[in-house]
């Protein structure tokens, strides 16, 4: 029943804006309001437009609809732009990157699945050096598979966006590095506003040397994921850390290190990380935790997997037991599972233990995937029993079985 105009026309605008607000993950929803009256549209506009995805055909009709440019294009925030591949795509790429470099007000960008040397020169020079407001208000850069020449471009492109406050690259990689390439005479305009770096699939070395080589000043990150790091990168990850520990809240890593002949070099790296450094930090995930094992020779169906003394894994229990009891509040695992047996790779007594120091402790989650669904109980029931001096596993231990 709708409410009758003199009791609508004393309402605050304020409030129909509050209300439109709460619709605006939906755009069925925000289309219907837009048509319930003229005072609702500009507000509707604002949600439904915010989000774009630059398609040859959609820049064409923004570009040549006088209305479309003073109702839509103001309103883009976010957009997304992908599939640039091959050289029969320059045309189109050139269209749609002379576009975004006109918004007024972008914060967002999601790059994906093209190749840098594939696009036009104007639109490489537009990206490098041209001209556009985007560079200054950009607030979101997140790359996906993405190819670059060299690393010297990426990290010139990067630095073009001098608010920059999240960097996300998922699978980005560049042909050429030179000696220096992780060098530069100063920092990226964007470090000390840097908050959330996130690294997947990535050469991280050349990376993480870039954003904190010859910094006047820290980044304030307090996010940093690094699910996917190398025996031979584990030793960069410590400096980093330490060049962090005023701000740093929620931690991701993850070692690529599956056999007893990485152990000694990635023990000795991440026995130099101290996390009672980090004061700050609240929760805690770790990646990469393989103890389902394929075998480099066939072995007996009775003999054991190795034990915790010559495990992959000996540094697990050294990493945490370095964490400073304070704020820490959740602890999870990444693991891939294929039988009981194979948690013996961990030092769950040892890591019982730690975890009893870490008072504020409420969460430790283990997502397991590997097993069948239908073994969530048994599961549950194995890591509970090797963690059984752990006095408070009944209460926040949490295993989740994932496909």
């Amino acid at each position: 029943m709708a409410l009758p105009s003199a009791v609508t026309a004393r309402l605050a605008p304020e409030l129909y804006d509050l209300f439109i607000d709460e619709f605006r993950s939906s755009k069925f929803t925000l289309s219907n309001c837009s048509l319930v009256c003229k005072a609702w549209l500009p507000r509707c506009r604002r949600h439904l437009f915010y989000s774009a995805t630059l398609r040859p055909d959609f820049v064409n009709f923004l570009r040549s609809s006088s209305h479309a440019t003073a109702t839509v294009v103001p309103h883009i925030r976010s957009i997304g732009l992908g599939g640039m591949w091959m050289r029969e795509q320059q045309d189109e790429s050139y269209d749609i990157i002379m576009f975004m470099t006109t918004l007024e007000h972008l914060q967002r960008i999601q790059m994906e699945t093209w190749s840098w040397s594939y696009l036009a020169p104007p639109a490489t020079t537009a990206l490098l050096s041209g001209p556009g407001r985007m560079f200054q208000t950009l607030r979101v850069l997140d790359l996906q598979f993405i190819q670059f020449p060299s690393f010297a471009i990426l990290r010139t492109f990067a630095s073009r966006f001098d608010g920059l406050q999240q960097l996300i690259f998922d699978n980005v990689t560049w042909d050429v590095v030179d000696a220096d390439a992780s060098q530069s005479d100063d920092p990226p305009p964007f470090l000390s506003r840097l908050h959330t770096l996130k690294l997947v699939a990535c050469s991280n070395t050349p990376i993480l040397s870039w954003l904190s080589n010859g910094a006047p000043s820290v980044a304030p990150i307090r996010s940093l994921n690094l699910p996917e790091i190398l025996p031979c990168e584990a030793s960069v990850i410590g400096p980093f850390l330490s060049s962090i520990v005023s701000s740093l809240e929620n931690l991701e890593l993850g070692f690529l290190a599956h056999n007893p002949e990485d152990t000694p070099a990635l023990r000795d790296a991440i026995g130099e990380i101290d996390l009672s450094l980090h004061t700050r930090l609240r929760t805690i995930c770790v990646h990469q935790l393989s103890l389902f094992q394929f075998p480099s020779s066939p072995s007996s169906p009775t003999t054991p997997p190795p034990g915790a003394d010559v495990s992959p894994y000996i540094w697990l229990v050294p990493f945490f037991a370095r964490i400073a009891p304070t704020e820490l509040s959740q602890i999870t695992f990444n693991i891939w599972l294929g039988g009981e047996s194979q948690l013996d790779l961990i030092d769950w007594t040892a890591l019982a233990g730690v975890l009893s120091d870490l008072t504020k402790l409420h969460v430790v989650q283990l997502r397991v995937r590997g097993m069948d669904k239908d073994m969530q109980d048994n599961v549950k029931g194995w890591i509970g029993h090797r963690l059984r001096d752990w006095g408070r596993a009944q209460e926040c231990l949490q295993v989740l079985l994932l496909e």
